[in-house]
């Protein structure tokens, strides 16, 4: 099994803040939906998800309230509501890069590795440069088995964004399956970037056993 050492993905407030934005751009928000964005900004997805709920209710073909929703559910761990909500908001915004994004979180929480990395591929395809997307398709690839892939996305969404603690940490996990002494390199270069970084530190125990484990002094 491949190792699993950290959460996808972990940039939660930067998703928030790209998935406001693009959501407030999509139009005009409703009162239920205008509601729902503060609360979402101020952090209360407990207050936002039964508000929803009802709007969707009332009319179930609004794009901003299976937005926010979709999102909603996505916080929640609640990833099979939040995919089929993903799925009709790409069927309606095929132009929204957020909306492939987070479709491919939520099928990459739900294990569908292949189907994840096409939807992160689709927002790459409607905006190239998209970090995050790059990003979660170098996750997704590792975990369905595809360490080259994984790769070549790794390390383009690393060149968008320098010092990206996460990416560094897949990009090493992934390296392992084909290149030990690269793998060993990566791990120590992100032991360097973490080591002062006080949000990582529940990270840094795992790499530093990957590491030893590549030099042959512990087990991964």
């Amino acid at each position: 099994m491949r190792s699993r050492g950290r959460p996808f993905p972990s940039r939660a407030a930067a998703a928030a803040a790209v998935f406001l934005a693009a959501a407030g751009a999509r139009a005009a928000d409703g009162a239920v939906a205008a509601q729902a964005r503060a609360w979402l900004a101020a952090g209360r997805v407990a207050d936002a998800v039964p508000a929803l709920e009802g709007a969707l209710a009332r009319d179930g073909d609004d794009f901003l309230v299976q937005f926010y929703l979709a999102y909603c559910y996505g916080r929640q761990g609640r990833w099979p509501e939040a995919r089929r909500l993903w799925d009709r908001c790409a069927a309606a915004q095929p132009d929204c890069a957020a909306v492939h994004y987070n479709l491919g979180v939520a099928l990459n929480e739900s294990g569908a590795y292949d189907a994840a990395a096409r939807a992160f591929e689709q927002a790459l395809l409607v905006e190239p440069g998209y970090a995050n997307a790059g990003y979660g398709c170098g996750v997704a690839y590792y975990y369905g088995g595809q360490p080259v892939r994984a790769i070549k996305y790794l390390r383009e969404a690393r060149a968008l964004t320098p010092g990206a603690l996460d990416v560094t940490f897949y990009l090493a996990l992934a390296y392992e399956e084909i290149d030990r002494r690269v793998a060993a390199a990566t791990w120590a270069e992100y032991l360097a970037l973490a080591a002062d970084n006080a949000a990582e530190q529940p990270y840094v125990a795992t790499a530093r056993r990957h590491l030893e484990a590549l030099h042959g002094t512990g087990k991964p």
